[in-house]
């Protein structure tokens, strides 16, 4: 009589020696033959340039974008420019109007975006610092009842941030209108402040007219950022440089210590602009793009 020890041990031989007749294999066992993942090449094709050009007072902004092709100019209230500049005859009459809100300006581009086909080819908006006025009020308005002070919008700068979104929201259906082969400017005022600088003395350089929020985010939906401002011309004086004027202007298309600029489309980093405002925006289109649309 065999023992227990003797009984077990054979019938683990037997178990692994056991070959079952058929074993259908699990799904997780089946592996199907795959595809060869193929790719093909990315084929060139214009995209509306996105650009903000950013300027000092006089240099003629809004001109420039006035000889733009097929334009619709939309201005903040208070910006008069180009009234005043047409109303001496300097610029093209072109298809104009003044936005009042915020409201309105959203409901315009929403029109726009809906239409099935746009009889413009440039869209402006003239100048941001009015149009994020807009946006602040009505964000002042509908979250802090209107209270612009320290226990409102101005709590901890808590109004920019909120309005944050709305200005994303704006920039997206400006890109929807773009996709209907609509190019995008927006105008700028600049002001002079201090850049807080990480790895030595602060300074102080050129900002476009905006809250450092909004405009971070405009700078990286632009294509382009251009800088418009005169040659400057000095003299020493009792040791001291004094400024004796320029009338030449220059366009800045990189980034400097002194001002913001970038561009995507490989521009030299400095263009001279002639004097004649009819030449400006085409003196800067040649420097986009190289060849006919």
């Amino acid at each position: 009589m065999k023992t227990v020890t003797e009984v077990l041990a054979a019938d683990a031989a037997e178990k692994v020696t056991e070959t079952p007749a058929s074993v259908e294999p699990t799904t997780e066992t089946q592996t199907a033959p795959s595809a060869p993942m193929i790719i093909g090449i990315r084929k060139a094709k214009f995209q509306p340039p996105r650009i903000v050009l950013n300027a000092v007072e006089g240099w003629g902004k809004t001109s420039a974008a006035a000889y733009t092709p097929k334009p619709l100019l939309l201005m903040a209230n208070g910006e008069t420019g180009y009234d005043t500049l047409l109303g001496v005859g300097l610029v093209p009459e072109i298809a104009a109007d003044v936005i009042d809100n915020w409201k309105d300006l959203i409901a315009l581009l929403e029109k726009l975006d809906a239409a099935e086909s746009l009889p413009y080819k440039t869209i402006i908006l003239d100048a941001m610092g009015g149009f994020e006025k807009m946006c602040h009020t009505m964000v002042c308005k509908r979250d802090f009842k209107g209270d612009w002070g320290e226990k409102g919008f101005g709590a901890f700068q808590r109004g920019y941030g909120v309005a944050v979104p709305e200005w994303i929201q704006m920039l997206a259906k400006l890109d929807r209108i773009r996709t209907k082969g609509v190019m995008i400017i927006l105008l700028s005022h600049v002001k002079i402040g201090t850049f807080k600088n990480p790895s030595g003395n602060d300074f102080d350089r050129y900002a476009a007219d905006l809250d450092k929020s909004t405009w971070g985010i405009t700078h990286k939906w632009a294509d382009a950022v251009l800088f418009g401002k005169f040659v400057t011309i000095t003299e020493k004086d009792k040791g001291r440089s004094k400024g004796i004027g320029g009338v030449d202007r220059i366009l800045y298309t990189e980034y400097r210590d002194a001002y913001d600029a970038k561009n995507r489309y490989g521009m030299p980093d400095e263009i001279d602009i002639p004097n004649d405002p009819t030449k400006t925006w085409e003196t800067i289109w040649k420097n986009i793009y190289k060849k006919p649309v």
